[in-house]
């Protein structure tokens, strides 16, 4: 079992002149802790446009800046909206960020979240899928050769050139995809890549899509692989805290986890939570649990080590090989969340070794 911090950089309302700067200092100071705890991820969202929500809009950027910070720690990118991005910028930013790392990036990729942010950018959500395919498709032949042949399709018509730098892990960096649904695992495996989902469906409603990606991952007839390199890994995120007394922690976790899961004041989420939406049916599920269910339910993280313990095994036993904490979220002091680190680093990750 490994372990990961998870951010987006959330930043509630209201502001003093110096927040956001606070906020990635807080960030980088975090995922300094998370190394020297015996972390083995960092993973940062791309977001756009999301007050309050998520500051990360650039986070080849802040993952470069901590690649100069830290020395063991993968970084990885959870994950880059192909869609909204020309792909040669996309080999590019990951492989530049691999030599500053010396070979620590991680590729994670997707078509965005929600189409506010798509659509922000001047792109049309509906073609996301079929976009980010394209894209994925000559980012992945950029890495393959020294001089990329150039690519034609129905969305990108992309000129021979070499395309620079050169990553340090050949062929690329690991590849991820963002499972934000459980019918999307399945499908990671068929393509050989590792998945990253989200801990808002409990670890036994999650096993059986884990399984599938197991099976597909290991089926060898499989087609569909996007590269000669498998990426077989099972992640997910999951919002709370790790303190010292344990009613704080279920306390100060379930309050992050359900600002998370929508119960605020953002404007954005009337976007993020529309009715019907599938994110509105899991605000809906997080409000009608308490507290105790969600840290039972292992929906929310959060307790003392012995309590984030006994959730990070549910999860463990539902197939997960890494989870990755987000405890920089909601109203979350930084001080709660460098304490997290520390007592996961010092109480909870040797239990897993």
């Amino acid at each position: 079992m490994k372990f990961g911090l998870m951010c987006q950089l959330q930043m509630p309302r209201p502001w003093s002149a110096d927040a956001e700067q606070q906020a990635y200092r807080n960030f980088l100071d975090q995922a300094v802790a998370a190394e020297k705890a015996g972390f083995d991820y960092v993973w940062v969202t791309e977001q756009h446009f999301c007050a309050e929500i998520g500051h990360s809009a650039c986070p080849d950027m802040l993952l470069a800046a901590l690649s100069q910070r830290t020395s063991r720690i993968r970084l990885g990118f959870a994950v880059i909206i192909l869609p909204c991005h020309n792909p040669f910028m996309v080999a590019e930013r990951v492989g530049t960020l691999d030599v500053l790392s010396g070979g620590r990036a991680e590729f994670g990729c997707g078509r965005g979240a929600y189409p506010y942010i798509v659509e922000g950018l001047g792109f049309d959500p509906r073609e996301g899928r079929e976009k980010a395919n394209e894209s994925l498709d000559a980012v992945l032949r950029m890495f393959e050769g020294e001089f990329f042949p150039g690519y034609k399709g129905k969305h990108f018509d992309l000129a021979a050139r070499h395309v620079l730098p050169r990553p340090v892990q050949r062929p690329h960096p690991p590849l991820w995809v963002a499972a934000s649904s459980l019918d999307t695992w399945g499908h990671a495996g068929k393509l050989g890549v590792g998945a990253i989902g989200i801990a808002h469906t409990t670890p036994a409603e999650t096993k059986p899509a884990i399984d599938a990606y197991r099976a597909a991952i290991r089926d060898p007839d499989r087609t569909g692989r996007l590269s000669s390199v498998d990426n077989e890994h099972a992640a997910a995120f999951a919002v709370g805290v790790c303190l010292d007394d344990d009613r704080e922690g279920r306390t100060v976790g379930c309050n992050a986890a359900r600002w998370y899961f929508g119960q605020n004041d953002a404007e954005l989420n009337h976007v993020r939570f529309a009715s019907g939406s599938a994110l509105h049916q899991v605000a809906e599920k997080f409000s009608r649990r308490a507290d105790d269910e969600l840290v039972e339910d292992a929906l929310a993280i959060g307790g003392n080590p012995d309590t984030v313990s006994r959730q990070v095994a549910k999860w463990r036993d539902a197939g997960l090989d890494q989870l990755l904490f987000m405890f920089q979220a909601g109203r979350t002091t930084h001080a709660q969340v460098m304490r997290s680190i520390q007592l996961v680093g010092e109480k909870v990750i040797p239990r897993f070794a």
